[in-house]
């Protein structure tokens, strides 16, 4: 009889439920600090393999850069978004002779020609059409990069979408803003904009716009081997004034040889806003493995937050009228 317990269960007819399989994990942080990076940029070796991602001004504009706006960056590990150029053939070449560090210390430079920026057009000499894609690139003739923002990707291969990596980015990016769009309406529902308004205004209404900007960010974990798609939605609105700020009349100046002269008009600030802002942000990172297969979510709970918006600069007049007006003429002459 003992050895009949020792039996699979399949052996004596009885019926198995198969595992079920896991879903992602999931991790509940207090705020968004480390959803984007700010300025962390790597050194490259001759070859590398992140991601390509177009549409990048947001999370560029949050650190305070900028480029051509169909520009596509580059992040492996977390990094900022690098610039790209690429070369370029055209007699009308966007960028010209420009000096490159390359090594990945930086201490040789190269004289690149003719290059352009890496964008949707550029990108299709490698036969590549994605608008989001893993790439093994090339870096500067293959002698790498130093901690810099930008490098010339030589070469460009799409990694996605291969037997080594069956993930389609592209897709990932797509179906990934759809469940964020949800999770954040759900995330920041009326009760709790109600509350952060409450808690910046108090009794007073918000005057609008009411304003919603995401930021989408995405990189490569070279190690977990997995794409990392961060986003990040704020959304404010506030008790705004508008108009020409604190302005006051200041006096009229004495001329030599009498008379005065006139202050000169205020300047017009008619776009001018400020006052109290309030918000509530919003955060989710989504992990995806080389399938394609969601494993890890991070996010935040709502933030709410409060900002008080200067006016514009005092008494901003002027300038003077040039030449000065003539003097009026002395009574009597």
């Amino acid at each position: 009889m003992r050895s009949l317990f020792l039996l699979p269960l399949a052996a004596l007819g009885v019926a198995v439920a198969a595992p079920v399989p896991a879903g992602p994990t999931v991790e509940v942080v207090a705020d968004a600090k480390g959803f984007t990076p700010h300025r962390k940029y790597l050194a490259h070796p001759g070859t590398v393999v992140g991601v390509v991602a177009s549409d990048v001004a947001a999370a560029q504009g949050r650190e305070g850069r900028s480029g051509p706006p169909d520009a596509m960056g580059f992040s492996v590990d977390g990094s900022s978004y690098n610039w790209m150029y690429t070369p370029s053939m055209a007699a009308n070449a966007l960028i010209t002779n420009l000096r490159v560090k390359v090594g990945r210390k930086g201490d040789a430079l190269v004289v690149y020609p003719k290059l352009d920026m890496a964008r949707p057009k550029t990108v299709a000499a490698w036969d590549i059409t994605a608008a989001y894609f893993l790439a093994e690139i090339e870096v500067n003739d293959g002698k790498g990069c130093p901690a810099d923002e930008a490098f010339v990707a030589t070469k460009m291969k799409r990694l996605d979408g291969t037997k080594a990596f069956p993930l389609k980015l592209d897709e990932l990016v797509k179906a990934a803003k759809g469940r964020f769009a949800t999770d954040a309406d759900k995330a920041i529902d009326a009760a709790t904009w109600e509350k952060a308004r409450q808690d910046a205004l108090g009794d007073r209404k918000a005057t609008g716009p009411k304003e919603t900007r995401d930021v989408m960010y995405a990189t490569w974990l070279p190690d977990a081997k997995r794409v990392r798609l961060a986003f990040l939605r704020t959304v404010t609105d506030g008790d705004y004034k508008r108009g020409g700020g604190a302005n006051f009349d200041p006096p009229a100046l004495p001329l030599p040889g009498g008379g005065v002269r006139p202050p000169p008009p205020p300047r017009e600030f008619g776009g001018a806003r400020w006052g109290t802002q309030f918000g509530v942000t919003f955060a989710t990172a989504y992990e995806f493995n080389t399938a394609g297969t969601l494993v890890a979510v991070k996010t935040t709970k709502p933030t709410a937050t409060k900002t008080e918006l200067p006016p514009p600069p005092m008494n901003p007049r002027g300038p003077f009228p040039l030449p000065p007006p003539p003097l009026p003429p002395k009574k009597g002459k």
